[in-house]
């Protein structure tokens, strides 16, 4: 063969082998793309009667169905936060946190879960707790096991525990809106926060407000005098269930 055509052939040889290279690195960046990094967040919980500060055993707030009301507890369970991306994937924190107002100690949640920083699209959560989880015997100690549900009506936890007192016309009567899973019936609500796009970073902060006032109107208007002995109430399980789905709001992230 001619010298020429000899190394014209091998520098198309070698032209090939270092495209083929070339392209096989590339190939393998796209395929193995650097990990993000893990990162701490912090889920912070707040509460308020319409546009007022909750503050307990107070009475003086007011509903939609005129109520003259106090609030003197609030507990309840949130759990399954999911982190959601644009391209529908999503990042799930599989853990429970149990919220008792008057505890400042419960108010801030720090999941031992850390997910990957970066871009999402809103924020999502279960109000109470799914079948799975909510089984009688999961939570031993206190103060979780105080949420205990009644075997008998069913049995594992409280979703909440919301209770006060209210002025119906010159008696205070009590009220308890005490929701959970009625006679089998699950009632947790799957709860997605408006306008909660956020950039995930070590150490922020996400506040989720709770408005009181929401249980209790929209799309139901419940009046607080019928609002007692309802955890074998299943029509209320459901109006509270319905009315739960925007009692949350995103309230910052810093």
């Amino acid at each position: 063969m001619h010298k020429n055509k000899i190394t014209r052939l091998l520098l198309l040889l070698l032209a090939a082998g270092f495209i083929f290279t070339s392209c096989k690195k590339d190939n393998d960046e796209d395929e193995n793309p650097t990990p993000a990094s893990q990162v701490q967040l912090n889920f912070n919980f707040s509460h308020r009667v319409g546009s007022s500060t909750l503050n307990y055993d107070v009475m003086g707030y007011s509903n939609a169905a005129g109520n003259n009301y106090s609030v003197i507890t609030l507990k309840y369970f949130i759990s399954d936060i999911r982190l959601n991306k644009a391209d529908g994937s999503s990042v799930l924190i599989d853990e429970e946190h149990y919220v008792d107002g008057t505890d400042y100690n419960t108010l801030l949640f720090t999941p031992e879960t850390k997910v990957p920083e970066g871009e999402y699209s809103s924020i999502s959560f279960i109000f109470g707790l799914n079948e799975e989880k909510n089984i009688t015997g999961a939570y031993p100690n206190p103060p979780e096991s105080n949420m205990e549900w009644p075997v008998p009506m069913g049995g594992g936890y409280h979703y909440m525990k919301l209770e006060g007192k209210l002025d119906s016309a010159g008696t205070i009567k009590n009220y308890q809106a005490h929701t959970g899973a009625t006679m089998g019936t699950p009632y947790y609500i799957e709860v997605e926060l408006p306008s909660s796009s956020f950039t995930a970073a070590d150490g922020k902060i996400i506040t989720i407000g709770m408005d009181i006032n929401k249980w209790w109107s929209t799309p139901n208007t419940l009046d607080l005098n019928d609002v007692s002995s309802i955890m074998g109430n299943p029509a209320m399980q459901q109006n509270l269930h319905e009315n739960g789905a925007d009692v949350f709001y995103l309230e910052s992230i810093e």
